[in-house]
């Protein structure tokens, strides 16, 4: 059995504690970039979903009381993607740049391409501020702010 030397005990608890200080201090430091990327990826999947869910209504030729009828076809999202835009109102603004394709006699008239647009631009805000808030906005909604982001939605036929 051997005995460890006074001078040698305890040393294991303090490097412990040295380590354990300095997992704290990265985790602090992290923590906010961490919190910063759920908050962009948590929008990006929301704005997925309303633009997927905007083209297939459309293209089923369901539409809103006061939207302009287009016929049916097959709408696809082809990209979301988000792109930062600069800053408003101390808020960092990032735009989601909706690519959709659609049968060319929808893709070549512009009066059709522009009511789906404005049905993706609506369904995408408004998927991203339930992802938020919990709830759905009600009537027309142009951006949605959060703790740290304003987002924003455009839309163009490929």
């Amino acid at each position: 059995m051997s005995v460890m030397p006074p001078e040698v005990r305890g040393q294991i608890s303090i490097e412990f504690l040295i380590l354990i200080g300095a997992i704290m201090v990265m985790v602090v430091a992290v923590f906010p970039f961490i919190l910063s990327t759920a908050e962009l990826s948590k929008a990006h999947a929301a704005a997925r979903d309303g633009a997927t869910f905007a083209a297939g209504m459309r293209g089923l030729g369901y539409r809103g009381a006061d939207v302009d009828p287009v016929p049916e076809g097959a709408i696809r999202v082809l990209r979301v993607d988000m792109v930062e835009a600069g800053n408003y109102n101390n808020l960092t603004w990032y735009r989601f740049d909706i690519t959709a394709h659609a049968p060319e006699y929808i893709s070549t008239n512009t009066s059709y391409t522009s009511s789906i647009c404005g049905t993706i631009r609506t369904q995408v805000l408004r998927h991203v501020y339930y992802a938020f808030y919990g709830e759905w906005p009600s009537g027309s909604i142009s951006r949605v702010n959060t703790a740290r982001y304003s987002f924003t939605a455009g839309c163009r036929f490929e």
